[in-house]
């Protein structure tokens, strides 16, 4: 039976002006963008991506063309949103949305911001193609399903990218609504179970995401169609368990899912945040080394229990371990990116401090899911005492935001140390104002290195 709320959609998407965004959204869909580019800036020194962009032929280009940040020269778009999502997505530190259960902003902002700058569109142009591709991908995952064992990114991101390209150019509803079916027939089958074990290939869905989103608007240019129910069928058989069509169109222009996302302040999984803030406090209000642990117990929901894995074989599988990431918490006093390294996993004491961390699952927190993500820990010394605190919402979670300052902070943590402090404060203080660009390719390029 065809339904109506696919089409509702991207009528909605397709005749929303700019200035019907109401001014809190802009500033909060800056911070998202702000934060997206931070960590692709950051992730875009990782050794593997440095190799791929050597061996992509026909990379760049003289003039014109889109920026990779971190790197200098001018890109042809499509490789230039294949990069991007790639470097957003290597260094688990992307923001995300608690209902889609994923990462929408990396599967959107490579793609849209390549297509915006390579024709030159306005401020206005940019921020209303995240806005809209945001809404499309959050809203497709909301009304489906998916299937165990599915990575979040790799499916629904692909329309949601495709369709914040058709919207940052202006099409109208009946060519979004054709592009996210060419684009929903390009959805991949993502085995989730690479990030946990700490196979890169995790960090190259959303690079596909991108490039697909590209692909998908170049395509529908050049008279390729797609049957109408490829995105149901998409999403109602292939990849998904159940796909709710009603909820694509529920309560359009009540709220605006981009305002609903997290950031992260640690470059881990979202799902052992709950548990690191519990022990920032314990250890806040007590001086404790490692040699004084005897035990840790996190009590959690089911996805964080999950993070209860065994020794993990590189960084990028330590990032999703909750008891080595707690590890690393009591040993150096902070998590980020310089000690989510192979090295740390060398050290005797971080191996014996994950050994002593005990996962327990909570189904009372896994009821509260996803609108609360609990945990309780529990450090046990070697006196007898037992510190103990709880956390109902992370840092960064829409009931707990990350204050401005501290998305900016993180930007700048991220982006000084490839482009230096003046070039990185400059490139702030023009985005501050992006929605004024007519033209953004100028402040765009300042993401660029000189080297």
């Amino acid at each position: 039976m065809v339904t109506d709320h696919f089409p509702r959609l991207c009528r909605y998407l397709a005749g929303l002006d700019f200035s019907a965004i109401p001014s809190r959204v802009v500033e909060h869909t800056k911070l998202v963008l702000l934060d997206t580019v931070g960590v692709i800036v950051s992730g875009s020194k990782t050794p593997a991506l440095e190799s791929l962009v050597e061996l992509i032929p026909g990379r760049r280009i003289k003039t014109g063309g889109a920026t990779c940040p971190g790197r200098s020269g001018s890109f042809n778009p499509p490789w230039a949103a294949l990069i991007n999502g790639t470097a957003g997505s290597s260094l688990e530190f992307e923001e995300g949305h608690w209902k889609a259960m994923g990462h929408p902003a990396v599967q959107v902002v490579p793609a849209v911001l390549a297509e915006a700058e390579a024709r030159g569109l306005s401020g206005q142009d940019l921020l209303r193609g995240l806005v809209c591709g945001y809404e499309m991908a959050s809203r497709i995952s909301r009304a489906a399903s998916m299937r165990k064992g599915l990575h979040p990114t790799g499916t629904w991101g692909t329309v949601g990218s495709a369709t914040g390209v058709g919207c940052a150019r202006g099409r109208g509803a009946e060519a979004l609504q054709q592009i996210a079916n060419i684009a929903a027939s390009y959805a991949f089958s993502p085995y989730v179970k690479n990030s946990f074990v700490g196979r890169n290939v995790a960090s190259t869905f959303a690079g596909m995401v991108n490039l697909t989103g590209i692909l998908a608007n170049l395509y529908y240019d050049a008279g390729v169609r797609a049957d109408e129910g490829s995105l149901a069928m998409t999403f109602s058989r292939f990849l998904s368990e159940g796909f709710h069509e009603e909820r694509l169109a529920e309560g359009l222009g009540e709220a605006f899912a981009i305002t609903e996302n997290y950031f992260k302040p640690y470059p881990t999984c979202r799902f052992n945040h709950p548990a690191l803030d519990a022990l920032q406090a314990i250890l806040r209000d007590a001086a404790v080394s490692h040699e004084e642990v005897a035990g840790v117990s996190v009590l959690s929901f089911g996805a964080a229990v999950h993070g209860g894995s065994s020794l993990p074989p590189n960084a990028e599988a330590m990032r999703f371990s909750t008891p080595y990431a707690l590890a690393v918490l009591i040993r150096h006093g902070r998590i980020d990116l310089e000690l989510m390294s192979d090295e740390i996993l060398d050290d005797p004491a971080i191996k014996q401090l994950a050994e002593k961390v005990e996962m327990v699952f909570s189904p009372e927190y896994e009821r509260m899911q996803p609108e609360r993500t609990p945990a309780k820990v529990t450090v046990r010394l070697r006196d007898g005492r037992e510190l103990t605190s709880e956390v109902m919402n992370p840092l960064g979670d829409p009931l707990n935001p990350m204050p401005e300052q501290s998305v900016l902070g993180k930007f700048f943590s991220l982006v000084e140390p490839v482009l230096g402090e003046k070039k990185s404060k400059t490139f702030v203080e023009k985005f501050r104002h992006v929605e004024s660009e007519r033209d953004i390719r100028s402040t765009i390029r300042l993401l660029r290195s000189a080297g």
